[in-house]
């Protein structure tokens, strides 16, 4: 399997013909059918359906492409390496992140990171769900979950520090507690299954499993309409918090804080470029304090 079968099955899929790809690369349509062929027999599947007016990508196809970019782009990078030339940040760049972080955090940042790595384009999964990071053929994950991936290289981001909090409408109507124990007498917001609170002076209390909701969105906004006490991510709350939409619970009894936001990606000897550059760029703004810390 050399470089070049690699570019031409990428260039097809992108241009859609196997002509147009020969073309871009050089090839005679012949050498290049040839090459494809070949491919095909080394990696065992079909990568493209073939009539006699267009192609396009099979399933396994589909599914080969983000293998096949990242192995273009890390023999590049060796030969530039060797060849002593610049490694300047380039490529596709498969980022996966947590739905509501992705947007409130890093969407509106894309902007300043395309404008100083103009040759990286991105593509990105917005998903609470745990994604795994080499069956997804990502380069990069942003996961607030616990972490099961041994094989990762992880760095953390930024602490995730979790806070107890009401509207102010449910506090008027049903009081303010006074101590974790209270509780129990008051209508809860829970996250999934969720509902067992560790408090920092020891005490644990399994709150009442008023509303149960899996998405924390969804969370957030229940709370702010007066349906209950939850736990939200001060990452999360701190918009609704600073304009009066969410007022912090039993501040004297802070949360046990046992989550971080954490950056994880393949441990491979070589990382690329592209890889580096995001890395380092939503390492500078996250730390040493986050923005929602400020």
């Amino acid at each position: 399997m050399d470089i070049l079968s690699l570019r031409l099955f990428l260039r097809i899929a992108e241009l859609g013909g196997v002509t147009a790809a020969a073309r871009d690369l050089s090839l005679s349509p012949a050498s290049a059918s040839a090459r494809l062929v070949k491919l095909e027999e080394t990696v065992g599947f079909r990568l493209f359906n073939r009539t006699t007016r267009a192609v396009s990508l099979t399933t396994d196809g589909e599914t080969f492409i983000p293998y096949a970019q990242q192995t273009v782009e890390t023999l590049e990078t060796g030969l530039k390496a060797v060849r002593g030339q610049g490694s300047e940040a380039q490529g596709l760049l498969r980022v996966a992140m947590p739905g509501s972080f992705g947007r409130m955090y890093v969407i509106p940042a894309l902007a300043e990171f395309h404008a100083l790595h103009p040759l990286v384009s991105l593509d990105l999964r917005l998903s609470d769900e745990v994604l795994d990071v080499v069956e997804g053929a990502y380069d990069l994950i942003i996961r607030n979950a616990s972490l099961t991936d041994s094989s990762l290289i992880v760095r953390k981001l930024a602490a995730d520090r979790r806070l107890l909090v009401a509207s102010p409408t449910y506090l008027k109507r049903h009081g303010v507690p006074s101590t974790p124990d209270d509780l129990a007498e008051h209508q809860c917001v829970i996250l999934a299954e969720n509902n067992r609170w560790k408090f920092e002076n020891g005490q644990a209390v399994s709150a009442p499993r008023s509303f149960v909701v899996n998405d924390g969105e969804a969370m957030r906004k229940m709370i702010e309409h007066g349906m209950g006490i939850g736990t939200k991510s001060v990452w999360n709350a701190s918009e609704s918090l600073k304009s009066g939409l969410l007022i912090e619970v039993l501040p004297e009894f802070p949360l046990v804080t046992e989550a971080s936001i954490w950056l994880l990606y393949p441990s491979r000897r070589i990382m690329a470029s592209k890889v580096h550059a995001m890395i380092d760029f939503l390492l500078k703004r996250f730390q040493p304090v986050p923005p929602w810390e400020c």
